[in-house]
């Protein structure tokens, strides 16, 4: 047996469209509300330094941010260091740009791999410095805190730490484990990826086929981690015949048809991370305002940024229409039947394939495949 390939009319591709559009999407991406929140400090280490050229001491005091409407206090970092510290006014969300902040990419790409989203112990012993055995807890975290604070002052106000007794009174071992966490998070840096540039796409549509009683196969695309993935109407299976519920890049599911069913729909999420690196800035109008308990002029506050990560979802959803081929005899399961020789193939998206991410539909042009002697 011999199977020829036939693209689906451009006039059925056009239809599909229309059909698509007058349903609308879906899915539309929500944009999230811009945080707001007040600012808590601790005790941190006094870290020795230069700026301009000139000697520059700091306090790499630990900072916090706890939501309006929140108990979770958020770790964040100073990344101007030149403008004191505004503990009395709120704080809330801002762009990058807006801030006029030096070097993003790698202030990301430091805090993604310093603490918190490392652990303090292991930040330190990574950088190849030694936890000092009598230090509490809270003191293995200010001198992770301060390591990682400094290389981020580094990126963002070209500072300086000094390699000579970098930790004013750090003779216990915070010298050698602040100064080593510097180095390690300020060599090499490399890149975090922005929300923004996640998705996740369905290839195959066009050259899937029908064989032993299933479609496919359809391969997932995400640059946002392992799809989940749910359907209606269909078992979705792997090559081996396994249940697929989720997939990483490049892996392929095939479509098994519930009986009766002939509209599907396949649904997928990937959940990632949300990368650090948001802004706070304290300039919005509760802060600039008579009513805020130290009302300010913009700029006169010192910018935070976020160092944790937060969840978030990529999601998207594909519409089927597929119709199993007729045969003369039924099959043990009675759902999709099987081809025979000699017996016209259909594999019909009557809708073409809805694509819809953030709002975005894409039609995908479908194959028919024929069977001939």
């Amino acid at each position: 047996m011999r199977l020829k390939t036939i693209r689906t009319p451009l006039a059925a591709a056009t239809a599909a469209l229309a059909a698509v559009l007058a349903g609308g999407p879906v899915f539309a991406q929500e944009e999230a509300e811009p945080v707001s929140g007040d600012v808590v400090t601790a005790p941190g280490l006094e870290l020795r330094g230069r700026l301009d050229g000139e000697r520059y001491d700091v306090w790499a005091n630990v900072l916090g941010l706890t939501p309006h409407g929140s108990e979770e206090t958020l770790v964040v970092y100073c990344i101007d260091i030149r403008t004191p510290l505004d503990t009395e006014s709120p704080y809330t969300e801002g762009d990058w740009e807006e801030s006029e902040v030096a070097n993003l990419e790698a202030v990301r790409w430091v805090l993604f791999n310093g603490h918190p989203n490392v652990a303090p112990e292991d930040l330190i012993e990574d950088s190849g410095a030694e936890v000092n055995p009598d230090w509490s807890d809270e003191e293995v975290a200010e001198v992770a805190y301060a390591g990682t604070q400094a290389a981020v002052w580094h990126f963002t106000d070209d500072w300086d730490l000094l390699s000579d007794n970098p930790v004013k009174g750090g003779n216990n071992g915070e010298d050698e484990a602040v100064l080593a966490i510097y180095g390690h998070l300020t060599e090499d840096t490399g890149r975090v990826p922005d929300p923004s540039e996640f998705t996740v796409d369905l290839e195959g549509a066009g050259e899937a086929t029908y064989e032993d009683g299933r479609f496919g196969p359809y391969t997932v695309r995400s640059n946002a981690g392992p799809v989940e993935l749910t359907a209606e109407g269909a078992r979705l299976e792997t090559e081996d015949g396994d249940e697929a519920t989720s997939l990483d890049d490049g892996e392929s599911f095939w479509i098994v048809l519930d009986e009766g069913a002939e509209e599907i729909t396949v649904k997928g999420i990937a959940a990632y991370d949300l990368p650090v690196g948001r802004v706070f800035l304290a300039t919005d109008d509760e802060a600039l305002s008579g009513d805020a308990v130290n009302p300010m002029t913009s700029g006169d506050s010192q910018k935070l940024i976020l160092a944790q990560p937060r969840e978030g979802e990529v999601p998207a959803e594909w519409r089927f229409a597929l119709q199993a081929p007729p045969t003369d005899r039924p099959s043990e399961s009675g759902g999709a039947q099987l081809p025979t020789t000699g017996t016209s193939l259909t594999v019909a998206f009557a809708a073409g394939l809805a694509l819809l991410v953030g709002g975005l539909t894409v039609i995908a042009l479908g194959k028919r495949r024929r069977a001939t002697h």
